[in-house]
């Protein structure tokens, strides 16, 4: 994409001045702190340096117009997945930022992107201090707090002009928050939206998704796009495929736990109402296929081969869909609004490690990241995602409706903040089975298994 370089001056400018608030303050260490998605192909084991070259002679002005000293070299450890998306984007924001400051050295630390959550946290929690700052996404801020592994980044923000929450999506800012303390600046959202094939919709007369759908309008579009053989049990095309039970919980109006985490609301009525509206659109008005984790087929095979209209999913799988040259128009559409308009969101941020002897300095590394400069090279490699920072440039688009990837941002939502969220996921995934395969109500299966998910947060 093309990124405005008038843009990129303001932006350099900003940080510069905040740098140098930093310097004239004397800011020191921050206090010791409480703490705080899906591979490409595998990027070469050995990811090269980025060398440093000789620091320019000139120091950065002070408050009273003399040259302070010039800046020191330093050395960081930047960690991050080590898939092909990841590695480029990290290596492409390690080269720009060492050229325009030459006196920082950063050291790649790429680690296995199918077990990145288990080693990143491996590394971070050891009385090591071989990171200064790491990728992170929102499911992993839980167990980075719970162990002390991510630096409270107050205390080194405080002050400085810069930077100001406003200047983030509040959903993507939120997931790095407790109370008053920030462990991470959000740098993108992943948000779902919903994939349609036009020329499906085209050949049956039904009209596009518009901003401001409705639940009751996607249930109508999918009988008109679901077509089925002479004796209707057999489909050959479904209209719809399903969005993600989270999203049906929020979009009826319920929550999937309590506001302090420790017990859930899934089997409170409009939580399991929700629900039960996708399981109806499969059993009931068998517009949709069973999800794919209870049996059915896959959905997304489905939609490439033009037997499934439509499809929630993540934006990012924009960029499989394009590279599959598919033989059919195809566009984006934001999700259809419930009781509530809600995208469920995963945000991807950065972290500076609570051991890590140069904080300032990965957190100016960490500050340019996000904004518009590396998030532009980001674009580069990872398209169809949603830059956190509000006045990063937009991607140039691809596809019809792709401004639904940056508005889904003002109804996101992530997963709850709990480290044992995934194991919650995993019980109610099993239990809602048979509620797909249509021999249970949504009701009573979330009765069923709510003591078990309550155990499970109590523990957790």
């Amino acid at each position: 994409m093309n990124q405005p370089t008038n843009m990129l001056v303001a932006f350099r400018r900003v940080w510069a001045l905040l740098l140098a608030a930093i310097v004239a303050a004397g800011c020191g260490t921050a206090p010791a702190p409480t703490a705080a998605p899906t591979s490409a192909a595998a990027a070469p084991t050995s990811v090269p340096t980025a060398t440093a070259v000789p620091a320019p002679t000139s120091g950065i002005p002070t408050q009273g117009g003399a040259p302070a000293s010039k800046p020191q070299p330093v050395t960081l450890a930047f960690a991050f997945p080590d898939d092909a998306a990841s590695s480029a984007a990290a290596m492409a924001q390690i080269a720009a930022y060492t050229s325009d400051h030459p006196q920082v050295q950063v050291t790649a630390k790429p680690l296995p992107a199918a077990d990145y959550a288990r080693k990143l946290l491996d590394s971070v929690t050891t009385n090591t201090n071989d990171i200064d700052l790491f990728v992170s996404t929102d499911s992993l801020v839980p167990a980075l707090i719970n162990r002390r592994a991510a630096l409270d980044l107050q205390a080194l923000l405080a002050g400085q002009s810069a930077f100001k929450p406003g200047d983030f999506e509040p959903a993507t800012l939120a997931a790095w928050q407790r109370g008053s303390a920030l462990y991470g600046l959000p740098a993108d959202a992943v948000p779902q939206v919903l994939f349609y094939n036009q020329d499906l919709f085209t050949a049956a007369g039904v009209a596009a998704p518009a901003p401001g759908w409705t639940w009751d309008d996607w249930l109508a579009k999918a009988k008109q796009l679901t077509v089925r053989s002479n004796d209707s049990d057999t489909i050959s095309q479904y209209g719809t495929a399903l969005s993600t039970w989270a999203g049906m919980v929020w979009g009826n109006g319920g929550e999937l736990l309590s506001a302090d985490g420790t017990q859930t609301l899934l089997d409170s009525p409009a939580a399991a109402a929700g629900v039960q509206f996708a399981a109806d659109m499969v059993n009931v008005h068998r517009v949709a296929p069973a999800p794919k984790d209870a049996g059915g087929p896959d959905p997304v095979e489905l939609f490439q081969g033009q037997k499934v209209a439509m499809l929630p999913g993540v934006s990012s799988l924009a960029s499989r869909l394009l590279a599959a040259q598919l033989p059919f128009k195809w566009a984006i559409a934001p999700l259809p609004a419930g009781k509530v308009a809600v995208s469920p969101i995963s945000v991807s941020g950065l972290a500076i490690s609570a051991r890590s002897p140069n904080a300032q300095a990965a957190l100016d590394f960490a500050a340019w990241i996000v904004g518009p400069a590396g998030s532009a090279l980001k674009l580069n490699s990872t398209p169809f995602i949603a830059p956190a920072l509000r006045s990063a440039a937009a991607q140039e688009r691809q596809i019809t409706g792709e401004e639904a990837i940056l508005q889904a941002l003002q109804n996101g939502r992530t997963l709850p903040q709990v480290e044992v969220w995934p194991e919650v996921k995993a019980l109610v995934d099993r239990a809602l089975r048979p509620v797909w395969q249509g021999q249970q109500s949504v009701q009573a299966a979330y009765r069923q298994i709510t003591p078990d998910i309550n155990a499970l947060l109590r523990a957790g």
